[in-house]
């Protein structure tokens, strides 16, 4: 390999001498043919002082050039003679032309008697006046360009592209200043807001209305059941849930409902089967007139919600059986808040949630962060989903909270790709609080989240007896 490529190097060396050598040649002859003739010496650049000696005793040429030119001159006179012979006279005519102001030489005018010839080139070929620059005729050409239609066009374009480089090379380094300067001026904006519509809260009256009756279908009857109508649902945001808004018989009827009931539901599907199930509001307890529940479209919370033989599916007949208008049979549900711990008073809430569960937290967060509304001094909310979708659930909700007691509550949002792997995910593991004595934990959402949210705080050293898991 080493041989070939020492070959091939010999091979390339070679083929560049020949070019040389062929070039060298070549420019030789062209700077004969340029000397040799009157008319090519005149086309000389009038720039250039070079000062040439002919002499017929002397076989040598003297050449000074400021721009290091090369000439080749035939080394006696009557072979500079007889070169300037050859010519035809009417070269000097063609050059002449090609060159006003110039004198054409003929050889005639060239040849002389003496015996020294002395041909100066230090001299101008044109004259001083095709040398002179005119500034004026510059400037007026320069600005009738510019006030052109072309002209303008370029200007115009020109200074956009100028711009928009300026701009976009400033927006690099400005847009992140900027941009968090505009963020930190939103923030103390919502927390003004928040303030304001808290100092408001404290001066509403409070009108909690009329509890809705509840009757039983006999006297004997341990049930009461009251009637509401389905006014209205709709997704909410980009989110897999449905908001399902009931009304009540009055205008002025309200849920009577403790912190943490629920409201159970009750009517006939398809099959005239009994379906029954129990939700937690997602509208305030003490709303007038009407109440929300949120379920999720596709069952995703029904996991392991088992429906027993001879029942009906309440989820499935409230999202694809029931319409605007139809009536629902509504009583009172099931007391899930309850404390067992040992540490009263309660001072601190930490809430974990998943999926629809976080409506049960809302309504509590609402109710204890109130300044003398309970002994709770700090709350933190984590809320879970596996899409991030399905926080428009109820993010703004919470932010509003934030924005109004924004120095006693922490709101996280994690997206977890598998909720059944809490322990797994670091983003929860920074936002559990330590426990401390007053602490207590509540965990909403489905079954399996539930179970895997209490091993978690277990694990992290909170006392069963402080943890409450709302079914």
């Amino acid at each position: 390999m080493d041989a070939r490529r020492r070959t091939q190097s010999k091979l390339v060396i070679y083929v560049i001498a020949l070019i040389i050598a062929a070039s060298t040649t070549a420019y030789h002859s062209a700077s004969a043919l340029s000397v040799g003739s009157a008319s090519t010496c005149l086309r000389s650049s009038s720039r250039c002082t070079t000062n040439i000696a002919l002499s017929s005793s002397s076989s040598s040429s003297i050449i000074q050039n400021q721009f290091h030119r090369r000439s080749i001159i035939p080394r006696n006179v009557n072979q500079f003679s007889t070169s300037l012979q050859k010519f035809p006279s009417n070269v000097n005519k063609k050059y002449h032309n090609q060159m006003p102001g110039c004198t054409a030489l003929s050889s005639t005018t060239m040849l002389h008697s003496h015996a020294d010839i002395a041909v100066r080139l230090d001299q101008p070929v044109l004259s001083p006046g095709h040398l002179q620059i005119d500034t004026k005729t510059i400037w007026k050409s320069v600005l009738t360009l510019v006030a052109s239609d072309v002209g303008k066009t370029a200007c115009v374009a020109f200074i956009m592209a100028l711009f928009l480089a300026l701009i976009t090379k400033s927006s690099l380094k400005v847009k992140p200043k900027f941009k968090s300067v505009i963020q930190a001026f939103s923030h103390c904006t919502k927390l003004v807001q928040g303030q304001i519509v808290k100092f408001k809260d404290r001066f509403q009256a409070n009108d909690d209305g009329v509890p809705m009756d509840f009757v039983g279908d006999d006297a004997d009857s341990e049930e009461e059941w009251g009637i509401c109508t389905l006014a209205s649902k709709k997704q909410l945001g980009r989110s897999k849930f449905m908001q399902y808004d009931f009304n009540l018989p009055k205008a002025d009827n309200v849920l009577n409902l403790a912190l943490g009931q629920k409201a159970t539901l009750c009517c006939l599907d398809e099959n005239d089967n009994v379906a029954k199930r129990d939700y937690f509001l997602f509208s305030p307890r003490k709303k007038k007139g009407q109440f929300s529940i949120v379920a999720a479209m596709d069952g995703s919370e029904d996991y392991d919600f088992k429906v027993k033989r001879g029942e009906g599916d309440f989820t499935n007949v409230l999202s694809s059986e029931l319409d605007i208008g139809d009536e629902v049979a509504l009583q009172p549900g099931p007391r899930t808040l309850s404390y067992k711990g040992e540490y009263l008073p309660v001072t601190d809430m930490v809430y974990i949630a998943s999926g629809s569960g976080i409506a049960a937290v809302l309504d509590q967060v609402k109710a204890v962060l109130p300044s003398g509304s309970s002994s709770v001094e700090s709350v933190s909310v984590i809320w879970t989903n596996e899409r991030e979708e399905d926080f428009d659930v109820a993010l703004s909700s919470l932010e509003d909270e934030y924005f109004k007691y924004s120095t006693k509550l922490a709101v996280s949002c994690v997206v977890t790709d598998d909720e059944r792997s809490l322990d797994e995910n670091e983003e929860i593991d920074e936002a559990v609080p330590s426990f401390t004595p007053g602490t207590m934990a509540v965990i909403a959402g489905p079954k399996y989240f539930t179970a895997e949210a209490k091993a978690l705080l277990i694990g992290y050293g909170y006392p069963e007896q402080c943890i409450c898991v709302l079914p």
